[in-house]
């Protein structure tokens, strides 16, 4: 079960639970449940099954949708809210015929899908494994009785996986008792081919100009207008900005304010995704930690970049400084500081000894997290495998360079 996934195969907003169930697809016959996606179309023949609940209400007036962020449901009137939770309701009827034909439950967030799965773990004795990426711990830290539902989740798992061990902190923090069963599980990635293989066309990219990379979506908790002020005054510097969301008009309009040679190409599919990153000179993630106390986990796009042998410059937030160690293989600048992170492109843009070092160390690192690695270990997790084999058992520390 998830609560947001691609509303197509081309689709990257969240491709990384998409990536996820063909994983596990290799060890097990997987359905996956997502909400009802207004812009999606028919989901064409895959290694899994994918099953959009219906609600009751009209989609075009449904606010719990694939590819929209439950946090913001918090903000919005008691109406909208009051619709969410007719949705949930179906959604949880979904879970449960669905259930019946399966052998173990995964959810994606412990809300509102890890509720759902603890709610039919309890009731069925089915086994329950949840993975929380960031966004629904933070709802559960605000929200009222937010303790008690995080400890009704964890009940109701036999284990909880956080993508980086900053959230687990997190939730251990919120509710104590969660320690003995929450380990650190990022996302894999698959690595790309090499430049000499997939065949860069000329593009977009292509010219004198070093090429400066952002891939996400258009939101604050992104941090492009940091990026966007950080440029100011590089001369030779091109930007492309690969995504959308409700910021675009802003960015855009900062970006013409500020006179940037800055290119915004949309939504990306994964394919044109691989041939940015092989084709930019680096790759920038300003994740931004937000006035309510809300931050990322860990991009994927980080490790996708660093698969690349891209220079990753990152903002010191959530997994990231958990990834990246600065000066090795990527570097770092505080979170919000414009002004340091010009000082970090100035320097992987000028040296060139630097920049090989840290593309060489960032494959090595990235090779640890290719989904043939981490799919074992989710497996064993979901209970396909009894036994750890010698690649299985490696465990993805932090701040450390893999070779």
């Amino acid at each position: 079960m998830t609560s947001s996934f691609p509303s197509s195969p081309d689709d990257e907003t969240c491709g990384y639970v998409r990536d996820f169930a063909r994983r596990l697809a290799v060890e097990f016959n997987v359905m996956v449940l997502a909400p009802p996606d207004r812009r999606a179309g028919g989901w064409p023949s895959d290694v899994f099954k994918l099953t959009r609940s219906r609600s009751l209400l009209p989609l075009i007036r449904d606010p719990f949708q694939s590819g929209d962020d439950l946090n913001d449901l918090i903000r919005k009137n008691l109406l909208t809210r009051l619709a969410a939770l007719v949705s949930l309701v179906c959604f949880f009827a979904h879970a449960v015929a669905l259930s019946f034909r399966a052998d173990v439950i995964c959810s994606n967030w412990m809300v509102p899908s890890g509720l759902v799965g603890a709610l039919i773990s309890h009731a069925s004795g089915k086994r329950h494994v949840v993975v929380e990426h960031s966004g629904a711990l933070h709802l559960l830290t605000r929200m009222r009785g937010g303790r008690l539902l995080a400890r009704f989740v964890v009940a109701g798992s036999d284990r909880v996986m956080t993508v980086s061990a900053d959230l687990k902190r997190k939730l251990v923090d919120l509710y104590p008792h969660a320690a003995s069963r929450v380990e650190v599980m990022p996302m894999g990635i698959t690595i790309p081919l090499g430049r000499d293989q997939i065949g860069v066309e000329p593009s977009l990219l292509s010219g004198v100009h070093p090429t400066v990379l952002f891939i996400g979506r258009l939101t604050e908790i992104k941090g492009l207008d940091v990026l966007l002020r950080a440029m100011e005054r590089l001369d030779g510097l091109k930007l492309i900005v690969a995504g959308d969301g409700e910021g675009r008009d802003e960015y855009q309009r900062l970006a013409r304010e500020l006179s940037l040679n800055a290119s915004f190409v949309g939504r990306i599919n994964a394919v044109e995704r691989e041939k940015l990153l092989l084709a930019c000179d680096a790759v920038v993630i300003p994740s931004t930690v937000l006035e309510d106390g809300r931050y990322e986990g860990t991009p994927v796009v980080c490790l996708e970049a660093m698969a690349a042998g891209r220079v990753v410059i990152a903002s010191r937030v959530g997994g990231l400084s958990e990834v990246i160690s600065d000066g090795e293989n990527g570097l770092l600048f505080e979170q919000g500081d414009h002004l340091l992170l010009r000082e970090k492109l100035m320097l992987a843009l000028s040296d060139d000894l630097l920049r090989q070092r840290i593309s060489e160390n960032a494959r090595h690192t990235a090779a640890c997290y290719d989904w043939k690695r981490i799919g074992f270990r989710f497996t064993e997790a979901l209970g396909a495998r009894q036994q750890n084999d010698s690649t299985g058992d490696t465990r993805i520390e932090s701040n450390r360079i893999h070779g």
